[in-house]
């Protein structure tokens, strides 16, 4: 994957009503958002490009604008997880809040081609320091990010594969689910049969097992890089099985 990033428009440009109803800006006002978009940078992040490599040290936070990346974390003896996929509105690099000494958990690398507004070190020091509503918006979306790691271990650990599959579907359809005329939902950015896999922590043989069932019976629809839920009921019947 590549690891380069292009310019774009600057904050400025950026519409600051819309950057109201994001959660890392709640409880801001007009000034105060025009002076953290100011302290911020635009850029694209094309898609397969690395925003951020696991061990790196937490440098920038980043905003995302437009697209998705993906959040993979690697085991030391190699397994991959695929933790969540950020989306528009949605924060990466989170542990950068935490100050100087932190690592990033988890590499991030785009799955679509995407914009982000992001902070570098100074310009974060700055602003936890200069807008309190900021560092309890930050202190928040750790926290929520914690407790998604925490529920994460639990499945893994303690839930069947085909509950912890139909969990990361339910997951995906919160986040990305677009609902078609026929009433099925689709997650709309490419999705591989390996990613859904790794976000269930279990192997892609397995996966692909289990998916295809669900295609035999109606539950899902397939499609090269993409899954449609047809039944999302279903889904919810069998994590509560």
């Amino acid at each position: 994957m590549s690891t380069m990033t292009k310019p774009h428009a600057g904050p400025g440009s950026l519409d600051q009503a819309m950057l109201q109803g994001i959660p890392f800006f709640a409880g801001l006002g007009r000034d105060e958002l025009a002076d953290i978009l100011q302290a911020g940078h635009t850029h694209r992040l094309p898609k397969d490009t690395v925003l951020f490599e696991q061990g790196d040290a937490a440098r920038s936070l980043h905003l995302v604008l437009q697209g998705r990346v993906k959040v993979v974390q690697t085991a030391a003896d190699g397994q991959q997880m695929v933790l969540r996929f950020v989306g528009p509105n949605e924060l990466a690099g989170v542990l950068a809040l935490l100050g100087p000494g932190q690592t990033y958990p988890a590499t991030v690398a785009a799955v679509l081609d995407c914009v982000l507004l992001s902070w570098n070190p100074a310009a974060l020091e700055v602003l936890l320091r200069r807008f309190p509503q900021v560092a309890l918006n930050a202190m928040r979306a750790l926290s929520g990010r914690t407790q998604e790691a925490h529920d994460r271990l639990r499945e893994a650990s303690a839930e069947r594969v085909e509950r912890r599959l139909a969990l990361a579907l339910l997951r995906l359809i919160r986040q990305a689910g677009v609902k078609e005329v026929d009433g099925s939902i689709t997650i709309d950015f490419p999705l591989a049969r390996q990613d859904l896999a790794e976000m269930a922590g279990t192997t892609l043989h397995t996966a692909s097992r289990i998916l295809s069932g669900w295609e035999h019976a109606g539950i899902l629809t397939g499609g090269r890089m993409r899954v449609g839920v047809r039944d999302p009921h279903a889904l919810v019947r069998i994590t509560e099985s």
